[in-house]
């Protein structure tokens, strides 16, 4: 059964992206986000900025990573289990995605200050940015720590088709424009291979797309049959209005795929984030005029 929370109120002054607190929030109380940076009158830019939360609002903000004119779209974060800080850029038009001089299209990783470390794949590469860490990705819309193993889980959206979950590699190509399952918009096929070598191969992909969302790996008691699976939001599967749901991964030990569920498709409601609270529930953000937060919880004994 689900718990519906009240209405959300919608915040939009700078379009935020992704939004995680520090791993030791309990100390330094630092909140990260990602947002939509005006450039000058007519462009914008990915930026990273970080606050610290006093109990009421957010202080001291400031941007600590700008990725300059030309990259937008998505943009998600998570922290590795080395502290490590992973963010996601939009993939946009043309090749920048393969460019390893651009930041578009990559996961980024940065320190919790937003600096390149020195083991990142690129650094002191010519024609490189130190801070790439992947690249060959069209828009992130999910991104997770694996428990256990410390794998970062990403999921994208294809063009129309195509949606991924890719587990994240040092330095490798996830082939974005040059290869992919999906169609372009007037319908001939994005690539006539859909996987070649050199390339990294996604281990889940959706033909025809959900619109992936939100990631979270379910690692709690309280809903004990869905303990390991992964769940992903959908907004909508094959550009048909009203057809949102959320998605269940069921994956065996070596985490190849076994069989998929889908959740909530009755409710018809775009569901765009999906995380474990602390309580071991599962809680999910709606995307409409009147979203609200859902809880799904255990159901209750008569």
């Amino acid at each position: 059964m689900f718990s519906i929370g009240g209405p959300l109120t919608a915040f939009r002054p700078c379009e935020p992206r992704g939004c995680r607190v520090h791993p030791r929030f309990a100390e330094n109380h630092y909140v990260y986000l990602t947002y939509t940076k005006p450039v000058g009158d007519q462009q914008a830019t990915l930026a990273l900025a970080r606050g610290r939360f006093d109990g009421g609002a957010l202080t001291d903000v400031r941007d600590i990573f700008v990725a300059g004119p030309g990259t937008g779209g998505a943009s998600r974060i998570a922290f590795g289990l080395d502290g490590s800080l992973f963010m996601t850029t939009g993939g946009g038009g043309g090749n920048g995605a393969q460019d390893p001089n651009s930041y578009a299209g990559k996961v980024l990783r940065l320190r919790d200050d937003g600096t390149a470390p020195s083991d990142n794949p690129f650094v002191g590469r010519a024609g490189c940015k130190p801070e790439v860490y992947s690249l060959g990705h069209r828009n992130s819309l999910g991104l997770a720590v694996q428990p256990g193993t410390g794998d970062v889980w990403q999921n994208e959206n294809g063009p129309n088709g195509g949606d991924e979950i890719n587990i994240i590699r040092a330095g490798r190509n996830y082939g974005w424009p040059l290869v992919s399952y999906g169609r372009t918009y007037p319908g001939p096929k994005q690539s006539e291979q859909p996987w070649r070598e050199a390339f990294e191969q996604p281990i889940v992909f959706w033909v025809p797309s959900i619109a992936v969302s939100g990631m979270t790996f379910y690692t709690g008691n309280r809903l004990p049959k869905w303990k390991g699976d992964v769940f992903v939001g959908g907004m909508r599967t094959g550009e048909i209005p009203g057809t949102g749901h959320l998605e269940r991964i069921l994956f065996n030990e070596k985490m190849e795929e076994l069989r998929r569920e889908s959740l909530l498709a009755e409710m018809r409601q775009r569901i765009r984030d999906v995380r474990q609270g602390p309580d071991e529930l599962l809680y999910l953000l709606t995307d409409a005029d009147d979203g609200a937060v859902l809880r799904i919880e255990p159901e209750r004994e008569n």
